[in-house]
């Protein structure tokens, strides 16, 4: 930038002894001569082509490849610009201009220290990654830029590319390619530095405005835009079978796995997962990272083969959490199964990790629900406990509940149902469900072992051995899973943390005899917390409405039970999900937006009973009274 700063105050300089100089009605030769005195002969036909498409009848001088480009006086000029010293020719103009009053620099000199100090205020800005200050820059000085070398018209167009202005880009670059300036290289540059910042389909038609032969070089290059252009769902794009072919037989050669996931995910794309297999497995022989085995364990678990799947994501959980997520997704299908097999001690062990070291509720809650359809029910209980902690759905609590009331903890069961009173239904629900003596199908029943993966050198555990059979199926407790190496607390003051907080569920209000109203809990009056609960919008109601309990109303007033649920609800008047989705003011209708439902995983069937609270059973008896 200095550089370019001091050939501009050389320019101011001795611009008002030139001024003038130039006959406009005569052809301008400044950039032919400059470019054959660098000896750069396809920019002097190109533009010597250009100047008979203006001047017609115009013929190049015939001292063009002897001449120099300015007179004698200035070859010591010439050789400063030429040898790339900007700041001492900057020095030099100001200096000569000064010492001689009447002299004049050629007007071909003026355009190239001109031209400089534009490549470098231009790619100056480009390598400093100033983007939107180019492109305001180039916008001002578009002809300018037009006329430069492809550096600055590349650089030029990524500014415009990289700030959204998609069309300015394209513009430019149609414009400069059909000028005639660039050689079969430099086009075939500009076509790929076009690829990063448009769009395929106007890439082809920048291909289609020169000979077809000048992109045999980079046929494989478009193919591979193609290629992107498809998995990244732009319109009208397509991978011919005949360019699909040329393509293939690249990566089957090419050490860089990219080329060899690109084949992959296009063919993952199309469903075609025996070739997706194939070339997903050739990425990750050549060094693919963790995306490419992102998409060869969802190959697996397409074709099937779910545990091979499972050891994919596992191996590769770390660099990436989609791996992390998939591991847990697919053993939790199995694990929540109520007639689940046998499962390897290896295979829980590895996947209570993973759920500790990550505070997976999904994870936790599929450990659980294992081990309490094999009657571990203490190690049930310590899953769910952290399944709720973490991720506290409706399932989840539900086993929770179970897992209480099998350990004869009824205490505690009788206050996880009344803290999720009005707002998990089917864990109220368990209060009105007649007792069950029935055992469970694990209580007194042998074990089912099964392989987990058959076929010649898995390298699994033979779950048919009488040595695996043994463990097998036993879920580890928390406390016994390898605990994984945290960092340092960070030091709090004691003061701070831990404090007493009321635990008491923010849905709950203080019984009153007016209407109720919300209030802080400092207002609210102290003493034995309440037993109604307040109405959940977008929850059905509760098991022991039918009994003629009603609850409190709702914190938006609403009384009656909303059907059908919050995830499939309107949300309510006056939130911001409603105000930000509201259709405008003018429209035929206000739209109210709608959450997509999340689909609850199936739970084993419910044992046992336990009665209704006392106080809820009195407030029953008190309504239902005469």
């Amino acid at each position: 930038m200095r550089a370019a700063l001091i050939l501009m105050v050389a320019l101011l300089v001795v611009a008002p002894a030139v001024a003038g100089t130039i006959d406009a009605a005569k052809p301008d030769e400044t950039a032919l001569r400059y470019y054959a005195g660098q000896h750069q002969r396809t920019r002097v036909e190109a533009e010597a082509e250009r100047l008979r498409r203006r001047y017609p009848g115009w013929q190049p001088p015939a001292d063009i490849w002897t001449a120099r480009a300015g007179g004698e006086d200035e070859d010591g000029l010439w050789d400063l610009l030429a040898a790339g010293r900007d700041a001492d020719l900057g020095t030099t103009l100001a200096a000569r201009a000064k010492a001689e009053p009447g002299w004049k620099p050629s007007a071909a000199l003026q355009a190239a220290l001109a031209a400089r100090a534009l490549r470098q205020s231009c790619l100056s800005l480009a390598k400093a990654g100033r983007w939107a200050e180019l492109a305001i820059f180039a916008a001002g000085r578009r002809s300018d830029i037009e006329a430069a070398d492809a550096e600055v018209v590349w650089a030029a167009a990524e500014a415009y590319g990289r700030t959204e202005r998609q069309g300015q880009a394209l513009d430019l670059l149609r414009a400069v390619l059909t000028a005639g300036r660039f050689g079969p290289e430099e086009r075939r540059v500009s076509l790929l530095r076009a690829m990063q910042i448009l769009p395929m389909k106007e890439v082809d038609r920048l291909a289609a405005l020169g000979p077809a032969r000048d992109l045999d070089a980079i046929h494989v290059d478009l193919i591979r835009g193609r290629i992107g252009a498809v998995l990244h769902d732009e319109v009208d794009q397509s991978v011919p079978p005949e360019d699909l072919f040329v393509f293939q037989a690249y990566a089957e050669t090419a050490p860089d796995p990219d080329q060899a996931a690109l084949v992959a995910w296009l063919a993952f794309r199309r469903h075609d997962l025996p070739t997706a297999l194939t070339w997903f497995k050739r990425a990750i022989a050549r060094g693919g990272d963790a995306m490419v085995a992102h998409g060869l364990a969802h190959t697996l678990r397409l074709l099937g083969l779910r545990r091979d799947a499972e050891d994919v994501a596992y191996a590769w959980r770390e660099p990436l959490v989609n791996n992390t997520l998939l591991f847990i997704d697919l053993l939790e299908a199995e694990l929540t199964k109520e007639d689940a097999p046998a499962i390897e001690p290896d295979r829980l062990k590895r996947y209570a990790e993973v759920t500790l070291a990550t505070a997976s509720g999904e994870g936790a809650q599929a450990l659980a629900w294992y081990a309490y359809n094999r009657c571990q029910f203490d190690t049930a209980l310590s899953w769910f406990r952290r399944a709720v902690a973490w991720f506290p759905k409706e399932a989840t609590v539900y086993g929770y509940a179970l897992s209480l009331r099998r350990m004869h903890q009824e205490r505690v069961f009788l206050d996880v149902v009344n803290r999720y009173d009005g707002l998990f239904p089917r864990v109220v629900g368990l209060l009105f469900q007649p007792t069950v003596s029935r055992p469970m199908p694990c209580e007194g029943a042998p074990v089912r072992v099964t392989r987990a993966v058959t076929g010649p050198a898995s390298g699994y555990l033979d779950l048919a051995s009488s040595s695996g059979a043994a463990k097998n199926g036993r879920v580890p407790q928390p406390d016994e899973v390898i605990a994984i190496r945290a960092p340092a607390p960070p030091v709090i003051r004691r003061g701070d943390f831990p404090v007493a907080v009321l635990m008491e569920n923010d849905l709950r209000s203080a019984p009153t005899n007016g209407p109720v109203a919300e209030t802080r809990w400092s207002d609210r009056p102290r003493g034995r917390p309440p037993t109604i609960a307040r109405r959940v919008p977008g929850v059905g109601p509760m098991p022991y409405e039918r009994y003629g309990f009603s609850l409190l109303p709702a914190w938006n007033g609403a009384e009656q039970a909303s059907q059908p649920g919050a995830a499939e609800s309107p949300a309510p008047r006056g939130t911001l999900w409603a105000d930000e989705h509201a259709a405008p003011a003018d429209g035929p209708a206000r739209a109210q937006a709608q959450v997509p439902p999340v689909p609850d995983r199936g739970v084993p069937a419910t044992t046992g009973s336990l009665g209704a609270p006392q106080a809820m059973r009195n407030q029953i008896v008190r309504e239902k009274a005469p």
